[in-house]
């Protein structure tokens, strides 16, 4: 029993893909495992049961992040239940409004413009590297406004250190490692950045309470609402926004550069498509882009599963769910679901152009009412990038790249970041793999950048 809980455990957390299609050809869409940690947990992609668990009154979700909450506290929006987590979503949500979100349009581009410039031709970069940097400097405005070039990078600085104390991720798993022995060592290292993040947060809302705060962002938005959380409380939240809000999206980016590069009449359609967008000399909405990016979250979600955990003795789908233990609506498994997504290992964008809801099938942002805030904003932010990208440079693969899936921290990226060259004057040369390759897992504790 132990040795299958540890055997689960490893493969779940090293090699996910392949170890979740594995158990959802034996087993089917649902199904029981012992896990290190979370204990006996309910695994699903069940389009029904999903939207059972959505519903179901006696499943917490701030409970099960457990991962995150010794970094981030009790009080994320991420990790609150009930009466409270409606509270702090309503007093965020002004602030992801389509008007607000249009309004970074321009500056999204022109930074995206300015880091190819800057990139040049010729030069081998991580397409997951880079687009992290461009969402990063996206999210820093968009939270505290404009501000000055030298206090963007500082900001931008203060969160890659605070980012890079989770490059092991196991850090964030294991009780024993979170002991803090000094700045030296790794528990340590990770509360200092997060310590000198945080004050550089609190300085800002301290900024803002005293009127000389920038008038824009979302912690403008905040204040305006009437709503007070208290500074603690922002400052938690800005933090997770920081955590997440970059590099989440950075991850989705480089899935959908990888399948671009690996199906070529796809990345002409987008390309031509960006062509047009570029002409009309404004942003607008590209269909087709938009349909490849949520082919590419349906493929690879860069988060796995989410998590439930039962208040009390339950029945789900037929399964006993004792009080204490998780549930775990499972994106990957949901979205290669062969009743709702035919030849679901393909990659085919056209699934999303029919306007058809697929429902509790898909759900890359999550479900119920824990889907993701920022869902709009990364979704537009995606789309500006990678449009920029497709019509202003000729991306291949780095030689010899193939791409599997490797972890950081908690999300699922391209080994590598996904290795690119931009041939600016020069075709796409696009990498032939088998759909079967994405299966393959590199080892998930050594990010290869």
């Amino acid at each position: 029993m132990l040795g299958a809980s540890l055997s689960n455990g490893y493969h779940w957390l090293a090699h996910p893909y392949s170890f979740l299609g594995a158990q959802m050809r034996r087993q089917g869409l649902s199904f029981q495992l012992d896990l290190p940690i979370l204990g006996r947990s309910l695994v699903t992609g069940d389009p029904a049961l999903v939207r059972e668990i959505a519903l179901h009154p006696d499943l917490d979700s701030g409970r099960g992040i457990f991962a995150l909450r010794a970094i981030l506290g009790d009080r994320s929006l991420i990790t609150l239940d009930g009466q409270e987590h409606r509270e702090r979503r309503r007093m965020l949500a002004p602030a992801f409004n389509a008007r607000t979100i249009s309004s970074y349009d321009a500056i999204t581009v022109e930074k995206t413009r300015a880091v190819i410039r800057e990139l040049g031709q010729g030069k081998q970069f991580s397409f997951y590297e880079v687009t992290r940097r461009i969402s990063l400097s996206a999210i820093v405005r968009f939270i505290f406004g404009e501000k000055s070039p030298e206090e963007e990078r500082s900001m931008e600085l203060l969160v890659e250190g605070f980012l890079a104390s989770f490059r092991n991720p196991l850090v964030l798993y294991l009780k024993f490692l979170q002991v803090n022995l000094g700045p030296a060592s790794p528990w340590g290292r990770a509360l200092r950045n997060r310590d000198r993040l945080r004050a550089r947060i609190l300085g800002e809302i301290g900024k803002r309470r005293k009127g000389r705060g920038n008038s824009t962002g979302l912690l403008a938005a905040v204040f305006e609402s009437g709503v007070d959380p208290g500074d603690n409380d922002l400052t938690t939240e800005v933090l997770t926004l920081l955590m997440f809000g970059h590099d989440t999206g950075a991850a989705a980016m480089a899935w959908v550069m990888v399948h671009l590069l690996q199906h070529p009449e796809e990345m002409e359609r987008a390309r031509a498509e960006a062509s047009a967008q570029k002409s009309a000399g404004a942003p607008v909405r590209g269909l087709y882009l938009e349909a490849c990016i949520r082919e590419s979250m349906r493929l690879c979600p860069v988060v796995v599963n989410v998590t439930r955990v039962a208040r009390r003795d339950l029945e789900i789908g037929g399964y006993h769910v004792r009080a204490g233990e998780r549930v775990l609506p499972c994106a990957y498994i949901a979205h290669h679901n062969e009743e709702a997504f035919p030849d679901a290992e393909r990659f085919v964008p056209e699934r999303f152009l029919n306007g058809h809801n697929y429902g509790h099938s898909y759900f890359p942002f999550g479900i119920g009412g824990r889907i993701c805030l920022g869902e709009p904003f990364a979704m537009r932010q995606m789309e500006l990038i990678i449009s920029t990208f497709v019509a202003q440079a000729a991306l291949e693969f780095a030689p010899g790249y193939e791409a599997r899936p490797v972890r950081t921290l908690v999300l699922m990226v391209p080994r590598g970041g996904a290795p690119v060259v931009n041939r600016a004057v020069s075709p796409v040369r696009v990498m032939t793999a088998h759909p079967a390759n994405m299966m393959l897992d590199d080892h998930p504790w050594r990010v290869q950048r």
